[in-house]
């Protein structure tokens, strides 16, 4: 490992970034739940592996959209 730094949004520890050699990609890697679909992501730049962390995690917050039930039971 070349260089790594760690990924704070909101003071939230979110993940790492880290890079094996000096012309190397960013590779991320997820330790919170809100980005874990970004673990392994390979970024061209640390802004840009923060930039879309920062986007992942601030969607996470979103509450999900009520749903209904698939059947109402009427008594």
């Amino acid at each position: 490992m070349f260089e790594s730094s760690v990924i704070e949004i909101d003071g939230v520890f979110i993940g790492i970034v880290f890079q094996d050699g000096p012309d190397e990609p960013y590779t991320f890697r997820a330790m919170h739940e809100r980005v874990t679909q970004m673990d392994g992501d390979v970024l061209p730049s640390y802004e840009d592996a923060v930039a879309r962390a920062r986007t992942r995690f601030r969607l996470g917050r979103c509450k999900p959209a009520r749903s209904l039930p698939a059947a109402r039971h009427y008594a």
